[in-house]
């Protein structure tokens, strides 16, 4: 049966039956001809669009038998009393017949108010927009889920030590693990993150990969959505599988999700790789909610990062994220203790590696949204943005109920005559409900469009990130339920209450009545106490928004410790198979001599790892005398990097006593480093370091030939940290970050050093460029991110607000245009009379901005752990933000209430 004729099926099984017997036939018909016309117009493709239409021009077509019908139904009921009738009754096709005619009243009354209709249309789809946005992009935090093969089997490994309680492993820590579990894991697999260049001719695009073991896919249970996933034979011989898939998100932008290109190559680091499948479109990834690129073999670390040895040979390089499959029957219990006996016999064959506090655990997969000890961070944030988005809701469909409750004051004449007439309330309650609905129903519609589009503009952000990365940001089936949820409860519960009151007017007085309003209003109406409400979550969103703007000034107002001025960043690999250490080094060095030489460059130099780096950090374990290392510990772990002598310079970080490194510190001579100001102050306070010794746990004892200014390292917010630096002439990396202050923008001397380094060597592999500022950016990205929503959040919820006092005070101007004008009349001075409506907005106003207060203090004790540099009791927010609310809400009250000032009291007095 085609979809048409399950369509007119379905269309006369909901008429009445005596409609069906008269019409049904000449409905065929008529349907018949309509489809034969709409299909030769091509009109096929819009199928819901047509039907709809359809529907309308079969209904206009039989309009006249229809009524006929009807009042042959009408006549019969009143032959037969007992005969139900109204919403309760006469069937299907009777309810049908009402609900329209419902719908059709509520269409009507919203075009006759378009000031009103407009109004609450905005209000409700900006409210349900940003909540149905917010919900999409915290989704995946909140509601996260598992596309994996039975997943409570699923646990993720973690090494837990000082520094980080749920690190990564190592890879040699993870082949051991991997070794020793076989009696409680029937799969395990791991997987770590990588940078692939692709070279696009005049500039270089960084992509964001993984490197999985071929036991990761088999250990998810998750097949390839075309062709193949990487297999346990594609991990077996280091360097010799050159093959890689596809992120899904990467396939679709790069390839148009071409079938074909399986078997094609795609060049990473001047190397090509097979594809050989697409991952499947739900892969979360190694880390849930960082999409990537491509995945290739852990075999080919070496040959993907370019370096001098293989990355995943150190204890030191925690980049493993782990999952494994327990064997049925096991606990997890079971899987820790087995982990427990690994964890220490590691320690005992690799004290340098493995302190006495270190120990491998095991975490149910369904638990972890990103890491457990991110998620206690993220989960709550996540929340907070969904109540506070929540929050403008609420004050979205206040205004809805504030202006419902308005105008149902405006009809109570209309009501209480119905109601004498003999009209049931439950009849005009759920009138008025259903044209609560139909409102709410077109701002749901609307608020999909503003979500659609927020979600747009958050995935067109440009975010200081390392890499290419392209936000996933969709509308689920599960946002779209949220959006049909929310635009349920705004219509129903927000309606309900104005539905009522509405209805039950004392009738007789109100039909006598017959003034247009008079008397001094009752203060505290259901109304009022709305608006008031408006303005007290405003309030306590602006406080939210300012404690958050504050706590970002701060953060800015931090001083890095080094690239004061212009600044840009360039991070290559020397390539370990066309360079060795030599060589490598005396590239580097040519490199930034050509540097110093433009015109563009004021210094030049280079750095192993730059401070605040976000996707790796360097330690070095390392003991000095007289100063015992932390119980259970081999050594100190001190964060540590490799510096050509330029670096300093560069970076704007002084070498305050001793020297800089020079041509003395040869690579077979004395064994040198500089460190920090809080290196000297936590080992030698109060002493001069220069000449003394540290000794490295695994290297040499090194000579202390200077002191520089202690410089940030992780985290803006962070105590000062001890920093070793050692000279790159005798500790060799083959990733250098060019560190270089420029005389101009920073932009151009970027440009002018990509260009010269792409001179040098075409073939070499650019990871990273920016400039000094994106660099600080990703440390703030976070508090400007919360800033800005909160921002955002907060001036909706001010211009929802003041748009309800706007209407509260209009409405008073309206009612009271007769006393106003009696008042005016009698000699009141208009600014009198404008004084007293504003105070009584003001009113308003006031007990809501007192309430507000009420609920910020207490509220604000939440984001104790979101602030920086600023105390929940703000005493600037605290201030600034009550005399900005009354400002505007002195502005949204006296801008109607000027309006009673130029009326004419001889023509309202005539009016009435």
């Amino acid at each position: 049966m085609s979809l048409g004729a399950r369509y007119h099926r379905l269309l006369l099984r909901l008429l009445p039956r005596e409609f069906r017997e008269a019409c049904g036939a000449d409905m065929q018909g008529v349907f018949e001809e309509m489809r034969r016309e709409h299909v030769s117009r091509g009109l096929l493709t819009a199928m819901v669009g047509f039907y709809l239409r359809l529907t309308l021009d079969v209904a206009r077509r039989i309009g006249p038998e229809r009524r006929r019908v009807r009042r042959r139904r009408r006549g019969a009921a009143a032959a037969h009393p007992g005969t139900p009738a109204g919403w309760g009754g006469g069937g299907p096709g009777r309810r049908l017949e009402t609900l329209l005619t419902d719908v059709r009243i509520a269409f009507r009354r919203m075009a006759r108010s378009p000031g009103f209709t407009a109004v609450a249309l905005v209000s409700l789809a900006v409210g349900i927009g940003a909540n149905t946005a917010t919900f999409a992009m915290v989704e995946d935090i909140l509601f996260p889920s598992f596309p994996y093969r039975a997943p409570e089997e699923l646990v993720d490994v973690y090494l837990e030590q000082e520094e980080f309680a749920f690190s990564p492993l190592s890879y040699p820590d993870f082949v051991d693990v991997r070794d020793g579990t076989r009696d409680v894991f029937s799969d395990i697999g791991m997987g770590g993150f990588a940078f692939g260049q692709v070279d696009k001719g005049d500039r270089v695009e960084s992509l964001l990969g993984e490197m999985v073991s071929g036991g990761f896919f088999p250990t998810l249970g998750m097949d390839a959505a075309l062709g193949r996933t990487l297999l346990p034979e594609d991990d077996v011989s280091p360097g010799s599988h050159w093959v890689v898939m596809l992120g899904h998100g990467y396939w679709q932008k790069e390839y148009r999700a071409d079938p074909g290109v399986l078997g094609e190559t795609l060049v990473l680091n001047g190397h090509g790789y097979t594809i050989v499948g697409v991952a499947p479109e739900d892969y979360p990834g190694v880390v849930q909610g960082i999409p990537v690129a491509f995945i290739a073999p852990a075999a080919m670390a070496k040959q993907l990062m370019q370096t001098s040895g293989d990355p995943f040979t150190s204890r030191g390089n925690q980049s493993c994220f782990t999952k494994a499959r327990l064997r049925p029957g096991v606990s997890q219990a079971q899987a820790e203790a087995t982990l427990a006996g690994i964890a220490a016999h590691l320690k005992e064959t690799y004290p340098e590696n493995w302190e006495a506090s270190r120990r491998l655990i095991a975490f149910p997969t369904t638990d972890v949204v990103m890491n457990p000890m991110l998620d206690r961070v993220l989960v709550p944030a996540a929340a907070l943005a969904l109540v506070l988005v929540g929050v403008v809701l609420l004050i979205a469909c206040s205004n809805l109920a504030s202006f419902l409750l308005a105008r149902g004051a405006d009809r109570r004449k209309e009501i209480a005559m119905r109601l004498a007439l003999g009209a049931s309330r439950g009849a005009l309650v759920r009138q008025l409900l259903t044209e609560t609905a139909v409102l709410a129903m077109v701002g749901g519609v609307l608020g999909l469009g503003v979500s659609l589009w927020l979600l747009d503009l958050v995935m067109g952000m440009d975010l200081p990130l390392p890499a290419d990365v392209n936000l996933e940001l969709a509308m689920t089936g599960r946002a779209y339920l949220f959006a049909l949820f929310v635009t349920a409860v705004t219509g129903f519960i927000f309606g309900l209450a104005p539905a009522l009151q509405s209805t039950r007017p004392d009738v007789a007085p109100t039909l006598k009545d017959e003034s247009t309003g008079g008397g001094r209003p009752r203060r505290f109406t259901l109304r009022n106490t709305l608006v008031a409400g408006q303005v007290a979550a405003s309030l306590v969103l602006l406080v939210f928004a300012g404690l958050f703007l504050r706590s970002f000034q701060a953060r800015d107002a931090v001083d890095p410790g080094f690239g004061r001025e212009p600044t840009a960043l360039l991070t290559f690999v020397v390539s370990s198979e066309r360079y060795d250490q030599e060589t490598g080094r005396l590239f580097v060095r040519q490199y930034l001599e050509r540097l110093r030489r433009l015109p563009e460059v004021a210094a030049a130099g280079m750095t192993g790892n730059i401070h605040l780096n976000t996707t790796s950090t360097n330690t070095t374990d390392l003991n000095v005398d007289g100063v015992e290392p932390p119980e259970g510990r081999v050594g100190w772990a001190v964060d540590a990097t490799e510096v050509e002598p330029g670096f300093f310079e560069a970076a704007g970080i002084p070498i305050l006593r001793g020297r800089n490194f020079d041509d003395r510190d040869l690579p077979d001579g004395v064994q040198v480093a500089i460190v920090n100001e809080a290196f000297t102050e936590r080992f030698w306070p109060g002493e001069d370091p220069v000449g003394r010794t540290v000794h490295i746990v695994s290297g040499d004892d090194v000579q202390i030939v200077g002191v520089a200014r202690t410089a940030k390292v992780r985290t803006l917010g962070e105590a000062p940290r001890p920093f070793l630096y050692r000279p790159y002439s005798q500790d060799y990396t083959a990733f250098a970050t060019a560190v270089i202050r420029a005389r101009g923008p920073a932009d151009p001397a970027l440009q002018a050093a990509f260009r010269a380094l792409r001179e040098m060597d075409p073939e070499m592999v650019v990871v990273e460029s920016k400039t000094m500022d994106e660099h600080l950016g990703i440390m703030l990205m976070p508090a400007r991110l919360g800033a800005l929503l909160a921002s955002g959040f907060a001036v909706v919820a001010l211009a929802l607000a003041c748009i309800g006092l706007y209407g509260v005070v209009s409405y008073a101007v309206a009612r009271r245009s007769r006393e106003m004008g009696i008042r005016m009349s009698l000699g009141a001075a208009p600014g009198t009379v404008v004084a007293q409506v504003v105070r009584e907005g003001m009113t308003l106003a006031a007990v809501g901005a007192a309430a507000g207060l009420i609920v910020a203090v207490a509220g604000a004790q939440v984001l104790r752990s979101f602030l920086f540099g600023v105390g929940t009791l703000d005493a600037a927010t605290f201030l600034g933000v009550p005399v900005l609310l009354v400002g505007v809400a002195l502005v949204a009250a006296w801008v109607p209430a000027r309006r009673i000032s130029r009326i004419d009291p001889v023509n309202v007095l005539k009016a009435d």
